[in-house]
């Protein structure tokens, strides 16, 4: 929900789960990101980072590696990333939280959290000229909205600003524009290529479980 001025919180905390398919994909460039939740309270993101995976209904037993940071020394999956666990099979999953500024006034409920389901426009970088077969990716949130709408429209401006023109990359495409079967994903609306051979793709995805509640568990190891 939206705040007023008197009480908008200035940064939202953003629990963020990546899949890495080393399974069906060696290379490391097979992945999927989604935002599970967002917080206006950093604690409360915090526990909701540690308990992602089983909220998700993964069982911890059955990870061949389930690792969390808790501030140890000699944590090695980087700052921001709380939890790290690999299914047998090979897939890695990585819970990270992410601190963004808080531009749509989003407040949050009695435990911290905003109520709704939020719509995420998400830019993935992929520098094929440090890394041919795309294995060296990051993703990030450039932008969190109440509404599917304001999502879609904030995506085909997210590469682009006063300097920065569609005319400015060595090629733009946006989904609805383009002529033959789009490539890169159903939720993928914008692709381009930068003269530096950085590609981009953005994503407009909304919270993955918003709509249902497990009565199952999953068990890792399989897609």
């Amino acid at each position: 929900m939206a705040a007023t001025e008197e009480n908008v919180p200035e940064f939202l905390y953003h629990v963020k789960r990546t899949i890495t398919d080393f399974h069906e994909d060696k290379s490391g460039a097979t992945r999927t990101t989604d935002i599970l939740n967002t917080f206006t309270n950093l604690q409360a993101a915090k526990s909701a980072a540690h308990a992602a995976l089983v909220s998700e209904g993964f069982v911890k037993d059955d990870f061949e590696v389930y690792e969390e940071n808790n501030g140890q020394e000699g944590w090695s999956h980087g700052d921001g990333a709380v939890v790290f666990a690999k299914a047998p099979a090979g897939q890695e999953f990585e819970v990270r939280l992410d601190t963004k500024p808080n531009t749509m006034k989003l407040k949050g409920n009695a435990s911290g959290e905003v109520d709704g389901v939020l719509h995420y426009v998400l830019q993935t970088t992929i520098n094929y000229n440090n890394d041919r077969i795309g294995g060296i990716q990051t993703t990030e949130i450039v932008g969190t909205y109440p509404t599917r709408k304001a999502a879609y429209e904030a995506a085909h401006t997210a590469l682009l600003d006063e300097e920065v023109k569609k005319e400015s990359f060595a090629e733009y495409d946006e989904k609805e524009q383009f002529d033959g079967e789009w490539p890169y994903g159903e939720n993928c609306f914008v692709h381009a290529v930068a003269d530096t051979g950085e590609n981009f793709n953005v994503f407009v995805k909304a919270q993955p479980h918003a709509h249902k509640h497990h009565s199952s568990k999953h068990h890792a190891g399989g897609k």
